[in-house]
């Protein structure tokens, strides 16, 4: 849940030259109840009457507009990056003791080992103290996640963040630059209209207004979408081909926008680094203590793939669970039918299971992705959907249609179930979407409302 009370500070940087999707803002310190809404998203007109708090003459921020172009920045330092070096100096401190004992005559191992057994005392003291000094240094760092409240460890700031994003969105241009949409094209015009809905709904959010966001569509097939630190959102043509409403553009968006105000990206570097520093110790022992150099390379292979499937992919799954929770309330906000939601990843979820049955490739196992899978999404957003639903009535939103987007899916589903049903499924292909849609399309007659539940 949203906390009770947002601030919203300062003033924003202001653009060097003036450019018709692009406006100079001012913010003045406000603070309002993050459970109240200004008014319903559909019933504010784009640059409505700026509010006068009472006592401070002092007026609301402007609407929030998205950007078609990523701002210029000052290039600062990069940040180090030392993980493979820390892990190469474990392996060769590691491989040099085991040389250096083997190497070494039985008597001086044994006189190593009695001074080993005299001194135990002290060798538990100091790593006990390297410990207590290591908790304290983890401690220091853990701070509480906004809106979510979770505990997480941080070492990265927001300006670290910025700077390695730019970088990267940079890449990303160099390489996918020839192929970004024009700002005229209908699926940049789609983004950045819900976009801008969004940022319009929940401007009491500091996390969310205070931010330059920008938005980039890709002429490629892929499906995927992606949001830098920086606020930049890369949307592929392949993930837009998905989506089949503005509704359902505002659940990836707002669920991008959602890991940039969960700070995400700094969480996962953290975890990064220490989860690294922890295998250190690890690492050194097993190329101090394994025999050989080929039964070594084998046994940290295998300990690499373990820290990556029990902790490194669970805790990316968490984050992306985090992130649908939020961007669905953030959706709701905008007067979103969040229902469509549900129904969205209800059908991805019958697209995996076609998939699946016919044997194609690519299709993995939730345990092995970074991402839940399909249906959990799908069964974690119906789960969370009467209080979506509750906070989208409290922002005044005009009332939900009656026919609700999810069940035909639930019904696809049901037949995927029954065997005559599903073998005739099986036989559609598998590239086909139309066909997919069409097998969702809802009834002439409307069905029974679901708000209520």
């Amino acid at each position: 849940m949203l906390p009770n009370r947002l601030v919203i500070y300062g003033a924003m940087a202001k653009s060097s030259s003036y450019r018709p999707w692009r406006r100079n803002l001012h913010l003045n310190n406000y603070i309002m109840h993050s459970g109240e809404c200004l008014l319903g998203a559909l019933r504010r007109p784009l640059w409505p009457k700026l509010l006068q708090p009472d006592g401070f003459g002092r007026s609301l921020q402007h609407i929030k507009k998205i950007h078609t172009t990523s701002p210029r920045y000052v290039n600062p330092m990069l940040v180090a990056v030392l993980r493979p070096l820390s892990k190469m100096l474990a392996v060769l401190v590691g491989r040099g003791f085991r040389k250096w004992w083997q190497s070494m005559p039985k008597q001086k191992r044994d006189l190593f080992i009695q001074h080993f057994i005299r001194n135990k005392f002290y060798y538990i003291g100091g790593s006990a103290v390297f410990g207590f000094v290591g908790h304290t240094y983890y401690e220091s760092h853990v701070i509480t996640t906004p809106f979510t409240k979770r505990r997480r460890f941080m070492i990265f700031n927001q300006d670290q963040l910025h700077t390695i994003a730019k970088q990267i969105y940079e890449e990303e241009m160099a390489q996918f630059g020839h192929q970004r949409l024009p700002q005229n094209h209908h699926m940049v015009d789609q983004v950045q209209r819900v976009g801008n809905r969004i940022l319009q709904a929940n401007n009491i959010i500091p996390q969310l207004y205070t931010k330059i966001w920008t938005v980039t569509v890709i002429d490629d097939p892929s499906d995927n979408c992606f949001v830098l630190p920086s606020g930049d959102i890369i949307m592929f043509r392949g993930m837009m081909d998905l989506l089949e409403n503005d509704d359902q553009v505002a659940v990836i968006l707002a669920h991008e926008m959602s890991h940039v105000i969960l700070e995400h990206a700094a969480e996962q570097l953290s975890h990064g680094y220490l989860l690294d520093i922890l295998i250190l110790v690890p690492l050194a022992v097993i190329w101090a203590f394994i025999p050989s150099d080929g039964l070594a390379v084998v046994t940290h292979w295998f300990l690499n793939k373990v820290t990556q499937i029990l902790l490194h992919l669970p805790y990316s799954r968490t984050l992306e669970k985090e992130a649908d929770s939020v961007g669905l309330q953030l959706a709701a906000k905008a007067c979103y039918d969040v229902r469509e939601a549900s129904a969205f990843w209800g059908r991805m979820s019958v697209m995996d299971k076609l998939r699946k049955e016919r044997g194609e490739t690519g299709v993995n196992h939730a345990w092995l992705s970074t991402h839940p899978s399909h249906n959990n999404r799908q069964e974690m957003i119906d789960s969370q959907m009467s209080e979506a639903i509750i906070l989208r009535h409290a922002c005044q939103c005009p009332q939900l249609k009656s026919r609700d987007p999810r069940h035909s899916i639930w019904m696809l589903q049901k037949q995927l179930t029954q065997p005559s049903k599903n073998k005739q499924l099986k036989e559609l292909p598998a590239d086909d979407l139309k066909i997919i849609r069409k097998s969702t399309e809802a009834p002439k007659q409307n069905t029974e409302s679901l708000v209520n539940q």
